[in-house]
């Protein structure tokens, strides 16, 4: 006998292997708050769209529905085990509630990122990922406005370095802080009373006992940890690190610019000007290529020596905005508005693999410095974590929220990431390497490597 189809909102219930009568009405309600494409508005600039008002009143709402207040500020492995989740939210007895607002999360986020339209294209490239994998257990988090992560443009996100286990520092809405989650305790490094008026953080990085920011109106910020006074120079708006040797930063700008600076004398040791903005370099472990991605589809490896193209990396179908190098140097990730992240053998350049995310642009990548993971950020909601091998196994981590960064430890033994997010619970978490000992322990926050 012919059975009556439940409908699309059933449908996707049971696909989520939800109980029809326990949603119908939560889902009726969250589907008279959808926005249509119609509502949508270009963002002057970026080549993007954002819904004119009400994408971001649905997700409120949404989430004021479901009358949830997050219970616990700082959350260790066994309050999950008592039914909690990782930003303190009583998770037991409100599965439905979540599963279905993170399910609208998917559909609606995208429209207020305004998604390229052959995002789909670049999807169906991407490898099939077993998303099953648990190379990370999370081990605790710190939620609260001191551990709030702050965001200084929506594009630029990889905002959290860690110098150790026990110096995590992050942009803040007061100025640049450390937290040391050995002691619990969250302190400015510096405020923004010590520098220019105005200033965003859009990039950040710690080592060696100096701090280096930088803003969106191309300013940069050095602070030597335990100085008085900060240093201003005005030239930057992104950043990256360089490795080895004296300490080196790659400063970008929009206007196409890199220049190295070396910190120690806050001199300029070498420039390139390219066609188009960048948005994120790094460099090789041996110092001898720097990868360079901004707005344009096509990525760069550069010969630091004769400053020529070496490589022309193409693939993705929007701008990118996060690249790393692979510890030994072989392979280079790069991540893009067009939802993917993509790994190039700088061997063979002209060949790649590419993963997909959930919800919208891949804003942050980086190797753990054993090799062994890819991490890579979107937006909000989800950091996955890949073989770096294959990219054909991963771990998803989600959370509900905007992330402002996420970065592994200098061990690799920790991966930490930072939610910022104006409607729901925000703070930093870690999650331990599975294959550490005691890892399900209690533990702090921590995180590595920089952008701007």
């Amino acid at each position: 006998m012919a059975t009556s189809d439940p409908g699309p909102q059933s449908r996707t219930q049971a696909a989520l292997g939800l109980d029809y009568d326990g949603g119908d009405r939560l889902w009726e309600s969250l589907g008279q708050m959808q926005i249509s494409e119609e509502a949508a508005t270009p963002v002057s600039g970026t080549g993007q769209t954002t819904p004119a008002g009400g994408t971001w009143d649905f997700l409120a709402n949404a989430a004021q529905m479901f009358d949830q207040r997050a219970e616990l500020s700082h959350v260790t492995a066994s309050d999950i085990g008592r039914g909690f989740d990782l930003q303190g939210y009583r998770r037991t007895g409100n599965e439905l509630q979540h599963r279905l607002y993170m399910t609208y999360r998917r559909q609606v986020y995208p429209q207020t990122q305004g998604m390229p339209y052959n995002v789909m294209d670049a999807r169906k490239r991407a490898v099939c990922v077993d998303n099953s994998a648990q190379f990370f257990r999370f081990r605790g988090s710190a939620m609260g406005e001191s551990f709030r992560g702050h965001v200084g443009h929506f594009q630029l996100r990889d905002l959290l370095w860690a110098t150790s286990a026990f110096d995590v520092f992050y942009p803040h809405a007061d100025g640049i802080r450390r937290w040391d989650p050995g002691r619990g305790v969250s302190e400015f490094v510096v405020t923004w009373d010590q520098m220019p008026g105005a200033f965003k953080t859009t990039a950040l990085c710690a080592d060696r006992g100096v701090v280096f920011a930088g803003d969106w109106q191309g300013r940069y910020c050095v602070k030597a940890l335990g100085g008085d006074r900060p240093w201003i120079a005005s030239t930057t708006r992104h950043l990256r690190r360089n490795r080895g040797g004296p300490l080196t930063v790659s400063v970008s700008h929009n206007n196409g610019m890199v220049r190295h600076v070396d910190v120690a004398r806050l001199a300029v040791t070498g420039m390139r000007q390219f066609a188009w903005a960048v948005n994120c370099t790094a460099t090789a472990p041996d110092g001898s290529l720097h990868c360079v991605v901004g707005d344009s589809t096509e990525s760069l490896l550069v010969d630091r020596r004769t400053t020529g193209v070496a490589a022309r990396l193409a693939g993705h179908l929007d701008y990118a905005f996060a690249c790393a190098f692979s510890p030994d140097g072989m392979c280079v990730a790069t991540g893009s508005q067009d939802m993917t992240v993509r790994l190039y053998d700088v061997r063979w350049p002209a060949e790649a693999v590419s993963a997909a995310g959930h919800l919208g642009a891949m804003r942050v990548v980086k190797f753990s410095s054993c090799g062994r993971f890819l991490m890579a950020a979107e937006p909000a909601d989800y950091v996955h974590v890949y073989d770096a091998r294959t990219l054909q196994k991963a771990q998803d981590i989600e959370v509900m929220g905007e992330i402002a960064g996420a970065a592994f430890a200098p061990d690799s033994q920790s991966l930490f990431f930072a939610v910022s997010d104006p409607m729901h619970s925000s703070g930093l978490v870690e999650f331990s390497d599975t294959a550490m000992p005691g890892s399900e322990c209690l533990g702090g926050v921590v995180s590595t490597d920089l952008l701007l």
